[in-house]
């Protein structure tokens, strides 16, 4: 490669003659640009060579690109090996946990299956006794609202039970029934309705009562009197289910 010398090139323009006319100023001069002392480059190669330098640095990009992507892979295949490693060591230990668990519940089966029996059990009683009634209590209170010389010679009882409904009265605006206690009494004197029923209304869940017939003994001179007595649900003793309701 050769120097080529570069001469400097000057831009000049004529000068300026005389003013014409009055007024009128001269025209300044053009200014001029040197290029004296600058280092003189001149590119001689050919076109294909500047091409080829390009692709080869596109070339070494794309391929520092397929580096940084294998890179990527490789180190995300690396975290996801290890936590697959994390994950079965804590679905091993998990079993492992699990097992002795089994193995500990083995060994209390019996008193597992006790416990399950006692429950069974107690809930067995509260159905069988949510419908029992304290009869002895009843016919104690019965007895202590008697008026003077009036005395019991007849009784039955008619109460509910689990496996069947109790039979309900047909009579409109009458409450629900679960007992009903038919009384025979000798009395003094003719029983009186309004006294009865204030009597018996005393008794623990007592619905209603009737007296149905009443007649003369004559060889006595007393009065028998036929008394129907109904008892609602409130009759109930509850004592299978008094600690569930706590």
């Amino acid at each position: 490669m050769t120097a080529t010398e570069i001469r400097p090139i000057v831009a000049s323009s004529d000068a300026t003659g005389e003013q014409r006319g009055r007024g009128r100023r001269p025209k300044k001069a053009a200014s001029t640009t040197s290029i004296v002392g600058r280092e003189p480059r001149v590119d001689l190669l050919p076109a294909e060579v500047h091409t080829g330098r390009r692709e080869r640095a596109l070339a070494r990009r794309a391929w520092l690109g397929v580096v940084v992507a294998a890179a990527v892979v490789v180190v995300g295949s690396g975290v996801a090996y290890v936590h697959q490693l994390e994950t079965a060591e804590a679905l091993r230990s998990a079993q492992a946990e699990t097992t002795s668990l089994l193995q500990q519940q083995l060994r209390y089966s019996d008193v597992r299956q006790a416990e399950r029996d006692a429950a069974l059990l107690e809930a067995a009683q509260a159905v069988g006794g949510s419908t029992e009634v304290d009869w002895n209590a009843s016919l104690a209170q019965l007895e202590a609202v008697l008026p003077a010389g009036v005395s019991i010679t007849a009784m039955s009882i008619d109460s509910a039970d689990v496996t069947k409904a109790f039979t309900q009265s047909t009579v409109p605006l009458e409450g629900t029934r679960i007992a009903t206690m038919q009384l025979t009494i000798e009395s003094p004197s003719i029983p009186s309705v309004p006294d009865w029923t204030a009597r018996l209304s005393t008794i623990k869940g007592y619905a209603d009562s009737t007296i149905t017939s009443v007649s003369l003994e004559a060889d006595t001179g007393t009065y028998s009197a036929t008394i129907e007595a109904h008892l609602g649900d409130k009759a109930y003793d509850d004592k299978y289910t008094k600690d569930d309701a706590k």
